[in-house]
Parts: structure tokens; C-alpha cells; sequence
């Protein structure tokens, strides 16, 4: 079921302005919060200065009656401060003197019902609606009679100020985060453009030109990975399609070489009566050809199961030698008719399936023999390591050229087609050998001295282990 998502310069354009948007608002937090602290701290400092004016003013009155005299005195120390208030009261708490008049001030605003906290610091309450700053002290005057002096800050031009600069930085923040929006837009569209130049690229890949390699020099270095590994993979699927063209035209040549032969002979055989002599020679012949087309198509039908996983494997111990040598007397009569002799030597456990043991060391006995020449032997070697038992099978011969010791695993694939195919041979033993050493996990290699000798080994692993398609 498919899914709709959003594109990917989408998602980075919200990204980077949510993004903005925090930056911008954890910057102006900071701004508005550092000078709030230093704001409050300079009113703090005039709000103490004042008091401790008045303080002076008190102390130097001769009575508290005398302060009322000069009640003047303590107004112009307020003066340009329209948001100090002051009230002198006696230490009964009764008002001496107040810098306002409590019926025309605010509502809320009565200085008589301040519940004072502390005495000579700053401390902070709630007016009404107004958060005020508050300092309190008890100074005496020269005769001795206390006073309590409250000096209370409603407002301050510097917060005033303070709220519309946060207002304005607000609108800043806001502003900021639209145009970094916009323009992250354009920068993400401008860094995009490499995926989109590797979408091209992609798009004139087809199965024709599957040599086509995206330019790793031109991708940014971030996405030399990928393009690394799309190349990785154009590389094996440009192989398989080579490998599938070729196997399609060997398997057309192979099957139509049998067929052929099959029609000629029915033509030839009906262009005139025949005698019955005659016509089992033919159906003999016919039986021949019908029988290598049944092993070839077994043999593909095998590889086919193989390669999806549909081949069973019955893992045993099996006795090495008895194997080897039961392997040797099977093909003892093919070898005297070759005058070829088979000589097995080793000893040991091999954990494999008996049958495609048997079929494994049988294809490679085969091709040994039918490329030894006269009076040659071929040796059965087994060789048990610490984590894996090696059997070789070598033979004298005219070997194999080193260019095609690649290849000779392949399948259809042949040396010498020529002499393959006067063979009888279908070009599928080595790959049927290569897939079998591939079920039990282990590998099929050769090695060749043009002339004088080849040598085919199977490693298989020492201990068993789980391999696909094992039952």
C-alpha cells in the first residue's frame, strides 16, 4: 500500500524554520532577560538612593514635627520621579507625611496597608494590577523619635522602554523567521541539486546501457556512498545481464545441435523405403540424441532448483577413501576403454551429501578422462585440514589456459567448443560442480599447466554447518 509523503526539500524548508524560529526566540529571550536584570538593577539603585535621601532628611529634622515643617524638602527629592512615592509614618504606623494624594492615586494604591518585609532591601509586591519594588527603613531624628520611611516604585521609565523593545524584538523574531524560511527554500533547492542531476543520470539507465556509471567526481562527498554503491550494483546486474544473454544463446546452440540432428536424420531416413536394419539403427541413433537433451535438461533443471534454494541436502559423515574409491570403480571401465588408470589416495571424515559427492567428484573423473591421454593416470587426493577436508582430482593433459580458468565454471561455457561438443559434453558439469560445492558452503577452484597437468579442487568445510536449502 503506498504512502504519501511529503518531499524532502519540504520537509528541510519546516526544519530550518522551525529551527530559525528557535534560535531567533532563545536569542531575543536572552537579549530582553539580560536587560530587564540590568534595568531592575539601576531602578533598584535610584529606588535605595532615594531612600536614603529621605533617611537623611529625617535624621537631620529636629522631630518628626519639624519633618511636616519641611515637607517641601522631601518633595524635591522626588522631583522628576513621578513613580516614587514616599510615606513617613510614625512607629505607631499612623501617617506623617505621603507624597500623593491617596484619593487621587490609582485604585489600590494605599501605602498604609504595605505589610513591610524586611528593612533596608529591595524587596517586590503586588498593587492591584501593578507589580511594585519596595524598600523600607527606620531612621530617628535628632531628638530620638523613629520614623518609618517607605519608598515604593509603581512604574519605571527604563521597563517602559524595556516593553516596547521587547515588542519590537518580537516582531523582529517573527519577521527573521518568515525571510529564513524563504530564503532556505532557495539554499535547499540549490543543495538538492545533485540528487537531482544523479535522478537524470538514473533515468538513461535501461537494459541496453547498463554500462552507464553515475559520475562520482560530480556528487558532493556526502553522497559518494551511494553512488558508490548504485555503481556497485550496475556493475553485478550488468554481469548477470551478460551472463543471462550468454546462457540464453548457449542454451539455444546446444539444444538445437541434438534437434537438428534429430530432424536431419528423420528426413533422410523417410526419402526412401528403408530396411528394418535400417530403422533401428536410426532410432538407435534418434535415443542417443534424445538422451543427452534429457541430461542437459536435468542438469539445468538441477542448477534451476539450486539456485532458488529447492535442493534438499542431506548432510552425512561419510569415510573419504570408501567414497573416493567407490567413486573410482564406478568409472573403471570408462578409464580401461580410455586406457587411463585412477589411482585414489587419503583417508578421513567429509561431511557432505553422498549424492552430490558422488556427483560432484564424478563430473570432474569424467572430464579428466576424456582429456587424459593414453596410459595417463588421474589422481583422487583427499587431504583433511583443520577446518575444511580437500579432495583434488588431477590428470596429465593438454590443461586449460590461464584466461579461461575463470571462466571454466560457467555454465555452457567451454575451452575448447570443438572438441566439447564432439564430446557429447553440455558444458554444465563444472557449473553443476561449482553449485553443489556452493550448497555444502564450500568452494571449486582449478589449477592448470598448459601441457603438462590440471588440478581441480573442492574444499569442503570440516564441521557441518546450516546451508540454504538444507532440509
Amino acid at each position: 500500500m503506498s504512502r504519501n509523503t511529503a518531499s524532502m526539500s519540504l520537509r528541510l524548508v519546516v526544519l530550518f524554520g522551525l529551527l530559525a524560529l528557535v534560535l531567533f526566540t532563545a536569542v531575543g529571550s536572552y537579549l530582553s532577560h539580560s536587560l530587564h536584570m540590568q534595568l531592575e538593577r539601576r531602578d533598584d539603585e535610584e529606588l535605595a538612593g532615594k531612600c536614603r535621601s529621605i533617611n537623611h532628611l529625617v535624621e537631620h529634622a529636629a522631630s518628626l514635627e519639624d519633618i511636616l515643617a519641611r515637607r517641601h524638602l522631601v518633595l524635591d527629592t522626588l522631583s522628576g520621579h513621578d513613580q516614587l512615592l514616599v510615606r513617613i509614618a510614625r512607629a505607631d504606623g499612623s501617617t506623617l507625611l505621603e507624597s500623593h494624594d491617596p484619593t487621587r492615586t490609582a485604585p489600590g494604591i494605599d501605602l498604609s496597608t504595605v505589610r513591610i518585609a524586611g528593612w533596608d532591601r529591595i524587596e517586590t509586591l503586588r498593587m492591584g494590577e501593578l507589580r511594585a519594588r519596595y524598600i523600607a527603613s527606620m531612621p530617628a531624628t535628632r531628638s530620638g523619635e523613629k520614623a518609618i520611611v517607605l519608598v515604593v516604585r509603581t512604574a519605571s521609565d527604563r521597563m517602559l522602554l524595556l516593553a516596547d523593545y521587547r515588542a519590537d524584538l518580537w516582531w523582529a523574531t517573527a519577521i527573521g523567521t518568515v525571510l529564513a524560511t524563504l530564503l532556505s527554500y532557495f539554499l535547499v533547492r540549490s543543495g538538492l541539486r545533485p540528487l537531482r542531476m544523479m535522478a537524470v543520470q538514473t533515468r538513461a539507465i535501461s537494459a541496453n546501457r547498463l554500462d552507464t556509471r553515475l559520475d562520482l567526481q560530480a556528487a558532493p562527498r556526502e553522497l559518494h556512498e551511494i553512488v558508490q554503491s548504485f555503481n556497485d550494483m550496475l556493475d553485478r546486474l550488468h554481469r548477470s545481464f551478460q551472463q543471462l544473454s550468454q546462457f540464453s544463446a548457449d542454451l539455444a546452440h546446444d539444444v538445437r545441435t541434438p534437434l537438428n540432428n534429430l530432424m536431419v536424420q528423420t528426413q533422410v531416413a523417410l526419402g526412401k523405403p528403408r530396411s528394418l536394419d535400417e530403422y533401428q539403427a536410426l532410432l538407435s541413433s534418434n535415443i542417443e540424441e534424445y538422451e543427452r537433451l534429457s541430461r542437459m535438461m536435468e542438469s539445468m533443471l538441477f542448477l534451476a532448483r539450486a539456485d532458488n534454494a529447492h535442493v534438499v541436502l542431506q548432510i552425512q559423515a561419510l569415510d573419504v577413501s570408501e567414497e573416493l574409491n567407490r567413486i573410482a570403480e564406478y568409472f573403471e571401465g570408462i578409464a580401461e576403454e580410455a586406457q587411463v588408470r585412477i589411482a585414489v589416495a587419503g583417508s578421513g571424515t567429509l561431511y557432505a551429501d553422498p549424492n552430490l559427492l558422488r556427483r560432484a567428484v564424478g563430473n570432474l573423473v569424467a572430464n579428466a578422462i576424456r582429456y587424459t591421454p593414453a596410459q595417463g593416470v588421474i589422481s583422487l587426493q583427499a587431504t583433511a585440514l583443520a577446518e575444511a577436508m580437500l579432495i583434488e582430482v588431477a590428470n596429465p593433459g593438454p590443461g586449460i589456459a590461464p584466461a579461461e580458468i575463470e571462466r571454466i565454471f560457467d555454465r555452457f561455457y567451454r575451452a575448447d567448443p570443438a572438441r566439447s561438443s564432439a564430446s557429447g559434453s553440455s558444458g554444465l558439469g563444472l557449473a553443476i560442480v561449482r553449485t553443489i560445492m556452493s550448497l555444502h558452503g564450500g568452494q571449486a577452484s582449478a589449477w592448470s599447466e598448459p601441457g603438462k597437468r590440471t588440478v581441480f579442487t573442492l574444499r569442503f568445510p570440516q564441521a557441518p554447518v546450516s546451508l540454504p536449502g538444507k532440509g
